[in-house]
């Protein structure tokens, strides 16, 4: 059998599991490179340990990044694994496919003056003003992801009970709590909804249809040089900086690590320790706020 046939067969059982278009299509950016360097009508039976590893130095010599470099190598093994599974091989290569430790990258987010000089950028009082405000609450008052923001339904709004759910990667439904200020501007978004649309969309445009990535994404291009007030909002903002923001910020208010992971939907808690690093490094900086003898009276 080939490289290529198996590939095909990955691709519909990735489908088949639910998987998002987004995963499937990480899966095919890593995994396309590695067919076409042995050949798409390369015979699977022949994949051994050495060719793996052939690749891997293949990879390394193209002078990508470390972390890069770890991502292409976590969608082969993925990749490889799936294959020994599937008893196509006898040996488990994605086993013997050792990943490297990237390098942690610092993580940016928001500072207090910057959230204030956000939210002020928008005209709460004209609709896709108002949209927009909630599109940008959700993401860095509940963490929520662009493609989330995206999915939400008006059934999945419970404004009065204080929470949302939110259908994540894999599918995975989980339960997400909003602020009182998130809540506040929802009902008054919810308001002015027409009534007579033909979506169970949350957020619409201005046809009065679901918004896509592309609305979030123009969205964010256009707060990048928005001026407000006697200056212009931070070039760097983007999506995830929210949701960064939110994730530190929570920690810094005393929320609980577990509580973090199940709100962001990470399945591992370790996803969500760098955000602790980031918050103990904060505490160093601003340790006279917290010293015993510092503080006393």
């Amino acid at each position: 059998m080939t490289l290529e046939t198996v590939y095909n067969e990955f691709v519909i059982t990735q489908k088949l599991k639910g998987n998002s278009e987004k995963t499937i299509s990480y899966y095919k950016s890593c995994i396309s490179p590695f067919i076409q360097y042995f050949g798409k009508d390369f015979d699977i039976s022949l994949l051994s340990v050495s060719n793996v590893r052939e690749y891997s130095l293949h990879l390394k010599d193209r002078n990508i990044s470390s972390n890069s470099f770890k991502t292409y190598l976590k969608g082969i093994k993925a990749f490889l694994t799936w294959i020994y599974t599937e008893e196509y091989i006898t040996v488990n290569l994605g086993e013997k496919l050792k990943l490297p430790k990237a390098q942690r990258k610092t993580i940016d987010t928001l500072t207090k003056n910057e959230i204030e000089f956000l939210f002020k950028s928008f005209d709460t009082k004209n609709y896709l003003g108002l949209r927009n405000y909630c599109i940008c609450a959700l993401m860095l008052d509940s963490g929520l992801r662009k493609s989330e923001v995206v999915a939400l339904k008006i059934s999945d709004i419970h404004i009065v009970e204080g929470y949302i759910l939110v259908n994540g990667k894999g599918n995975k439904q989980r339960i997400v709590p909003i602020g009182y200020n998130s809540q506040k501007h929802l009902i008054k978004y919810i308001a002015q909804r027409p009534a007579n649309i033909n979506t169970d969309s949350l957020f619409l445009t201005k046809d009065f249809k679901g918004i896509t990535g592309c609305v979030i994404a123009r969205l964010f291009k256009t707060l990048q040089t928005q001026k407000v007030g006697q200056g212009f909002l931070t070039s760097r903002i983007h999506a995830h900086l929210l949701r960064h923001t939110f994730a530190t910020m929570y920690l810094e208010n005393g929320g609980n690590i577990y509580a973090l992971q199940q709100i962001l939907g990470h399945t591992s808690l370790e996803m969500v320790k760098k955000y602790v690093h980031l918050t103990q490094a904060k505490t160093v900086v601003n340790f006279k706020n917290y010293s015993p003898l510092d503080n006393l009276k």
